[in-house]
């Protein structure tokens, strides 16, 4: 089953109508037609959301397909994530979710460091 099929299969299992779903994840009529069609290549957050709807985990809506990442130079003050899901490759995604996930490892713990030296220098300094 693709991921289109899967949203489906779940939004059906727990008796949920089209509209509920689409209103709720703010796409239109037409757009989630495509999504249960597998049709449409929704970004992690719309996924993620329509997840979040139908109460399941978002590895059950993905199940055994593929999943192809694309990153984009989408604004993402509009919420957008800039990953584009689409059915192939995912090896590709979990590569790139590991290599994010050591990424803001290393970011945080420079933070930490940035921090800790902070408050040192904050110990230090004479109160005035």
């Amino acid at each position: 089953m693709n991921i289109g099929e899967n949203i489906r299969k779940y939004r059906i299992e727990k008796d949920k109508k089209q509209q509920e779903i689409y209103e709720a994840i703010g796409v239109n009529q037409s757009t989630y037609s495509k999504i249960e069609n597998n049709k449409y290549k929704m970004d992690i957050e719309t996924l993620k959301n329509i997840a979040n709807v139908l109460e399941v985990d978002i590895t059950k809506l993905i199940g055994e397909d593929k999943i192809e990442i694309n990153h984009t130079n989408n604004d993402s003050s509009h919420g957008d994530s800039g990953i584009i899901v689409n059915n192939n490759h995912s090896e590709d995604l979990i590569i790139a979710l590991k290599e994010q996930i050591t990424l803001l490892g290393k970011i945080n713990a420079k933070l930490e460091e940035e921090n800790q030296s902070l408050k040192d220098q904050l110990k230090k300094s004479p109160i005035k």
